[in-house]
């Protein structure tokens, strides 16, 4: 299993990289490798193409192999990086998922292409796992001019996790938690210290 961080988002509502905010004195690109590291044997992190990426202990950096095709994008970079059957995938703008929805992820695996939750009624495709059979569906995506995530999922083996079975690894269902403003920026600091007892940082 390897994981896959995406780190490469335009954080455009920012104007910051998203990858380097921090909390609890850790940057959201460093958090995202700490969770990722427990249940995969490598991670890689995928970057956009001119994007600084300091260096993190163990891990393999690569960049978009085509710049500008978003999240879909990212994944079939990270998926032909990786040589691996089974990939593990978060996005570093999801700071506070919990390694028990990783772990559900993983149980889901068997006969399938991918397991991707649905919380709000929405599929949650930055925080899933993907089998290697997804980076040539995303590819026949992509050649087809289409760029969303949903694309590759209608062209694989889905199981989808709802939230009645996540509720049982993440009650608040805070792993899927995105930061996209300032404001939700603030919200997942101060979600962080509720839950861990931790100051704001």
């Amino acid at each position: 299993m390897t994981g896959i961080v995406l780190a490469g988002g335009r954080s455009e509502r920012m104007g910051v990289a998203k990858a380097l905010l921090r909390l609890n004195g850790e940057t959201f690109l460093q958090r995202a490798v700490s969770v990722l590291s427990d249940p995969c044997e490598r991670v890689i992190v995928v970057a956009a193409q001119g994007q600084p990426v300091p260096d993190l202990v163990g891990c393999k950096i690569v960049t978009d192999e085509e710049p500008g095709l978003g999240p879909l994008g990212g994944l079939v970079t990270g998926f032909a990086a990786s040589g691996d059957q089974w990939h593990l995938v978060l996005a570093c703008d999801l700071p506070l998922a919990r390694p028990d929805v990783l772990r559900l992820l993983i149980g889901g695996c068997e006969g399938v292409d991918a397991v991707v939750p649905r919380t709000g009624g929405r599929l949650q495709p930055l925080l899933a796992a993907y089998s290697a059979a997804c980076m040539e569906a995303g590819r026949q995506a992509l050649a087809g001019g289409q760029r969303a995530v949903a694309a590759m999922l209608d062209r694989v083996k889905l199981i989808v996790l709802e939230e009645e079975a996540l509720r049982r690894a993440d009650p608040d269902l805070i792993s899927f938690f995105n930061v996209n403003t300032w404001e939700e920026y603030q919200d997942a600091r101060r979600l962080y210290s509720e839950r861990s007892g931790a100051p704001k940082g």
